[in-house]
């Protein structure tokens, strides 16, 4: 099988936007690169603070208004959508001092928020700022970090939810308006163009196809809102590309795709219905792989989780992935591939090299429900 180049572009940085006491979190685009995030926690998630659960509201997706002007003014969209906007800050432990901050979306008037998982990654308590400074503690319903969402809910009644619309009918040039807590300034609000729409850009663990924005975004605009030129919210502020020679390349998450995710951790406090294996993977590649007498790729098991069916199979850690039904992986993305085509309780095969011997054996593993 020939290798794939599977890089999106060249050692560009893809910075997310919380504003942390330390560096600004980044992870490096290019596929195959390994060194900014040596584990992946591809396979399983953390527990997140689940007290708060309940059945998801209905957010009914509105249409663009049929009148094909301008649309608002940016004064007038600005007004419309801040009162929706809040500002995040997070605490872990009896910590003083915030570890991280970013924004949020009013999602409903009794109180649940949209933001990012990145943003309340660590975190033990919320501290929500609304527009006209009233300050509420939040809890943490759910978060996803494979898509960067998280939901938090806070004790309060007759706030103004955000309008939301149709994230898949967006078009390349359309007008946005981007309203956050930029570097800690509450309020901020820029304006730009929809520069491109499924830009595929890799996480820590799967892909996100996510909507390219030339409105200014900066640390502290996670999670906040990225908005049509009719006031209504069609993607999440999620990321931007920060290096030398890069300008105006904002990533936020479509929020016809986000509902879903959404909708799952308010109900379940994870997304239900993810099929994973139950390991820890570390990419192989031409680098890390032979020095350590390894395969120039496929995913080297660094943990396997108890549940995981790949005991019972005989497999074990420092054992590598290097085939998945019957396709060969040079990346991790190539098993995620495979595994998206799976639920929890179907049978994948999987090709395992065994460095200690040089074997290659094959086993059916029965796939489990991520939680």
């Amino acid at each position: 099988m020939e290798r794939r180049n599977r890089s999106k572009a060249p050692l560009i940085m893809l910075m997310l936007l919380c504003v942390c006491v330390s560096l600004a979190a980044g992870i490096m685009i290019g596929r195959n690169n390994v060194i900014s995030s040596p584990v992946i926690d591809f396979f399983t998630q953390n527990e997140a603070d689940r007290t708060v659960k309940g059945e998801a509201p209905v957010v009914e997706l509105q249409p663009a208004p049929e009148y094909t002007d301008g649309g608002y003014e940016t004064t007038d969209i600005f007004e419309k959508v801040n009162p929706s906007v809040v500002s995040i800050n997070v605490y872990a432990g009896t910590s003083v001092s915030p570890i991280s901050s970013g924004t949020g979306i009013v999602m409903t008037a009794d109180g649940y928020i949209i933001t990012n998982a990145h943003v309340v990654d660590g975190g033990t308590s919320v501290n929500v700022v609304f527009n006209d400074d009233t300050q509420v503690r939040g809890t943490i319903v759910g978060a996803d970090e494979d898509t960067d969402i998280a939901v938090i809910k806070v004790s309060a009644t007759d706030l103004t939810a955000a309008e939301f619309g149709d994230s898949s009918t967006l078009k390349i040039g359309e007008r946005v308006v981007a309203i956050g807590n930029a570097g800690g300034l509450s309020g901020t609000c820029t304006q730009g163009i929809i520069s491109g729409l499924n830009r595929d850009m890799s996480s820590s663990s799967r892909s996100l196809a996510l909507i390219q924005t030339s409105a200014a975004i900066n640390p502290g605009n996670s999670g906040g809102p990225l908005v049509n030129r009719f006031g209504q919210v069609i993607g999440i502020t999620s990321a931007k590309i920060a290096a030398t020679d890069y300008e105006g390349i904002g990533f936020a998450i479509p929020i016809t795709d986000a509902l879903p995710i959404i909708q799952s951790l308010i109900e379940n406090g994870y997304v239900t219905g993810r099929a994973v294996l139950g390991v820890q993977v570390i990419e192989l590649n031409e680098s890390n792989g032979p020095m350590n007498g390894l395969p120039r790729r496929g995913a080297y098991i660094a943990s396997i989780e108890s549940y995981s069916d790949l005991l019972n199979k005989g497999v074990r850690e420092r054992d590598v992935i290097i085939e998945a039904n019957g396709v060969e992986l040079y990346s991790t993305d190539d098993l995620m591939e495979q595994l998206e085509k799976f639920s929890p309780g179907d049978t994948m095969n999987l090709g395992i090299y065994r460095p200690e011997s040089g074997e290659t054996f094959y086993v059916d593993v029965k796939l489990v429900e991520a939680r």
